[in-house]
C-alpha cells in the first residue's frame, strides 16, 4: 500500500521549562495543541521551511537552531516526516500571527495533545552514544569509564549478575545516564532502570500505546520486515546491524545497507556491528540518515 508523503518541520521553544505549543484551531485534531511549525514547499530545505514557518505562526526570526532527528508518522494513508529542531535564540517577541491560542506545555495530563507529541519530546531525551555491555565484554575491562556514556544496554546480564558485579561499579563511577535492560529480565529486576530493549525475536512483545511510559523503549533490527515491525508498534528507537563486522549469521550490510533501513524507519535508528566511537562512524551514521552510533567492543 503507498502514501502520501508530507514532509514538515516543528521548533522546541523552552519558557522557564515549558514548551512554546500553539492551539489547533481546524480539524483533524481541532483543540488539540501542537508544536509550532508547518509543511515544506517544494524545493524548500528543512531548515528554511523552519525558518519561514517559526516566523509565519509565531512573528519571530529564529537565529541560533540545533536539528535533533526525525520521526515518522502515520495518519491514515498520510505519512508525515516530521524534522525536530531545538531553538536557542530568536529575534522578536512571540505571539500568534494566526490568532490562535499560545499554550505552555510541561506534561499537562489534561491538555489534549497529538499522537506525536511525547514521540517528539522522547527525542531530546535519547543519546547519540549507546554503550552496549555484555558479560563478556565486563569481565574483560573491569576498568572501562561508564561517565562518558549517556546510555548503557546491559545486552544478556540477568539482574543477579548486575547486583553481584556491576551495580556497585556504577554507583563508585557516579553513573547517572540511562540503563536499558533486555525484555526477557524486566519482570525480575528490582532495582530502577530507564528502558527495555527488545531483540529481534521479540520485537512484536512490546504493547502498543506504550506513549505514557517513561521507560524507552528499543529493538535491534537486521531486515526489513524488523524495521516494519517497528513501525507498527513505534518503538522510540532501533539499532541496525550489522554495519561493518558481524557475529552472527546475518549479512554484513555496509553504510550503503544502514541508510536503505533506516529510511523506511519512523523512529531513530543507531549503527551497530564493528561501530567505533573514535573514527569517523557517528558522522557517517548520521550522513546515512541515523541518530547515533552503539557498540560493544569498539567503545
Amino acid at each position: 500500500m503507498g502514501f502520501n508523503e508530507i514532509e514538515i518541520s516543528i521548533a522546541l521553544i523552552s519558557d522557564n521549562s515549558k514548551y512554546i505549543c500553539l492551539q489547533r484551531n481546524k480539524f483533524p485534531y481541532k483543540g488539540h495543541i501542537e508544536f509550532p511549525g508547518g509543511k515544506s514547499n517544494q524545493s524548500e530545505t528543512p531548515d528554511k521551511c523552519l525558518e519561514r514557518e517559526i516566523y509565519e505562526e509565531l512573528d519571530i526570526r529564529i537565529k541560533k537552531y540545533n536539528y535533533l532527528g526525525c520521526i515518522k508518522h502515520l495518519y491514515g494513508d498520510i505519512l508525515i516526516k516530521i524534522n525536530i529542531y531545538k531553538i536557542f535564540k530568536y529575534i522578536g517577541k512571540i505571539k500568534s500571527r494566526e490568532n490562535r491560542k499560545i499554550v505552555k506545555y510541561s506534561s499537562d495530563k489534561t491538555m489534549s495533545i497529538l499522537p506525536t507529541h511525547n514521540r517528539i519530546l522522547r527525542l531530546l531525551n535519547l543519546p547519540r552514544l549507546l554503550k552496549i555491555l555484555t558479560v563478556d565484554s565486563f569481565e574483560k575491562n573491569h576498568y572501562i569509564n561508564f561517565s562518558c556514556y549517556g546510555a548503557i544496554r546491559l545486552r544478556g546480564i540477568d539482574y543477579n549478575y548486575y547486583v553481584n558485579n556491576i551495580k556497585n561499579t556504577l554507583i563508585s563511577q557516579r553513573y547517572s545516564g540511562k540503563l536499558i535492560i533486555d525484555y526477557q529480565y524486566s519482570n525480575e529486576w528490582d532495582d530502577s532502570f530507564d528502558g527495555i530493549h527488545y531483540s529481534s525475536n521479540y520485537i512484536d512483545k512490546l504493547i502498543i500505546n506504550k506513549s505514557d511510559s517513561p521507560l524507552i523503549h528499543s529493538a535491534s533490527c537486521h531486515t526489513i520486515d524488523d524495521i516494519k515491525s517497528c513501525n507498527e508498534k513505534l518503538y522510540d528507537f532501533i539499532l541496525v546491524s550489522p554495519v561493518k563486522q558481524t557475529h552472527s549469521n546475518y549479512k554484513i550490510i555496509d553504510w550503503e545497507g544502514f541508510a536503505k533501513l533506516s529510511k523506511e524507519s519512523y523512529v531513530p535508528t543507531y549503527a551497530l556491528g564493528g561501530i567505533s566511537s573514535k573514527g569517523e562512524d557517528y558522522k557517517l551514521s548520521i550522513e546515512n540518515y541515523g541518530f547515533g552510533i552503539a557498540g560493544i567492543s569498539t567503545f
